[in-house]
């Protein structure tokens, strides 16, 4: 298991401890940038939380406005992307070299390692941030070669949410087993009702779910990455058997209607309007519960569970990682005021206070402190789920290896599930695709 995830674990108490507070600002002084406190500066952030009234969206948004109020020669301009579009569109900006002064980054090496390798990103000083509490080991994913290069927000995992009132009202339980999946889903798909909404267009959450897949065949998430590296190989007969599995479930109809054209927000949308009755994505959508964009009985109703299990392994068997974070562009005109925004971005009284308190997702932060007693039931099922943790995947292994690598393992799911490859033909493609990654990176 990673290690900041059992420190993580460590920071999450009982419900019911105060939150505390401290002074926050920006302090005034000299810039490296050669110019003068009080000096009109725009930073460009480039986000992909396009929601700017709710979830992390609004949060982030809340936090950029307090900023230019403190600073008023401060003007911070947002351009917000849905993920897709907005990693195309980082791909323009690197092309140019000139990306907007702070941008979201993923510290996850398909991401962040061509930004780094191509000079792209601005040197962080770790010491500016060694007083947020953030987890121990949370940086790693932003740092190569012993320098930082971003600073990371969430802590995602893989859930499945559901929706209590069309499971209650139907007197269907919640599946806890991949066979219950199946049959949960017979009986949702006889009512007319979806059975699990998700974003196949967009493709990475298949490859996450084969994480999934395959510790529940193995009850590890070892062979994953010793296939990557080359330790083993994804024609290993368990990895075989877990693509059969993967098809096996999708053919019996688990997924809603035309989830392969679906993307996120078009998935996200199906189960907030309860078209479907669960939602195979990450814990940042924690906010589910407070989005007034869909109905109050919805709001009301959302639960979560773990991701169903096998007879080899656990509920506590999770796909955690580190989520998404911000760097700096190393052509920025502005970098020390980019520093000073995210040095007060990550104060305790901003991002990981406001996150929680609003019920948007779980910081990359220590966030003991910020419980109230007040959390909604969403929360504590989070919170539930984060300490029956028994083991971790780390990265998902579409973000382990080369941007390349990525492209390859999304797009061999979507054949395998319309049948244009076998499980046979995934694994030994895969297998190809790891081999060329490591090539790559010699």
């Amino acid at each position: 298991m990673k290690k900041w995830i059992l420190l993580l674990l460590t920071a999450i108490l009982s419900i019911g401890l105060v939150a505390c507070s401290d002074n926050t600002g920006s302090k005034e002084g000299s810039s490296k940038d050669g110019k003068k406190d009080g000096e009109k500066v725009t930073l460009k952030f480039f986000t992909a939380l396009p929601d700017r009234e709710t979830g992390l969206g609004g949060v982030e948004q809340k936090i950029i406005d307090s900023y230019m109020e403190k600073n008023p020669n401060v003007k911070i301009e947002v351009e917000a992307l849905q993920d897709e579009p907005f990693k195309d569109k980082i791909k323009i900006y690197s092309s140019t070299k000139q990306l907007p002064d702070i941008i979201q980054a993923w510290g996850q090496s398909s991401f962040i390692a061509p930004l780094i390798n191509n000079g792209l990103l601005y040197e962080l000083n770790p010491a500016d941030f060694e007083d947020k509490d953030f987890i121990e080991g949370s940086f790693d994913g932003f740092s190569k070669d012993g320098k930082l290069y971003g600073v990371p927000r969430n802590t995602d995992f893989l859930p499945l949410f559901y929706n209590k009132r069309l499971f209650e009202e139907n007197g269907i339980e919640p599946p806890k087993t991949q066979e219950d999946l199946i049959a949960v889903s017979k009986k949702f798909r006889a009512l007319g009702i979806n059975p699990v909404a998700t974003n196949g267009m967009d493709g990475w959450i298949f490859p996450m779910w084969f994480d999934y897949a395959l510790q529940r065949e193995t009850g590890s998430f070892d062979l994953m990455d010793d296939a990557l590296h080359g330790d083993k190989s994804y024609t290993d007969p368990a990895v075989i058997t877990a693509a059969k599995k993967m098809k096996e479930i999708v053919d019996a109809g688990v997924f809603a209607d035309g989830y392969l054209t679906a993307d996120y927000g078009t998935a996200r949308n199906l189960f907030g309007q309860e078209k479907a009755a669960m939602y195979l994505m990450g814990a940042w959508e924690m906010g589910l519960a407070t989005d007034e964009n869909f109905p109050e009985s919805f709001r009301n109703n959302v639960g979560v569970i773990p991701y169903p299990v096998s007879d080899k392994s656990k509920a506590g068997d999770l796909v955690i990682y580190q989520g998404g974070g911000y760097s700096i562009s190393n052509n920025s005109e502005h970098k020390e005021e980019a520093v000073k925004f995210l040095k007060y971005f990550f104060e305790s009284e901003n991002w990981p206070k406001l996150t929680w308190q609003s019920g948007a997702g779980m910081p990359a932060q220590s966030f003991d402190k910020y419980l109230t007693g007040k959390e909604s039931t969403l929360q504590k099922e989070m919170i539930d789920i984060f300490n029956s943790v028994t083991s971790a995947s780390g990265t998902p292994i579409l973000d382990d290896s080369t941007p390349e690598f990525k492209e390859t393992i999304m797009s061999l799911h979507q054949e395998l599930f319309t049948g244009k490859v076998t499980p046979n033909q995934f694994g030994e493609k895969l297998d190809a695709a790891a081999k060329k990654a490591r090539d790559a990176s010699k």
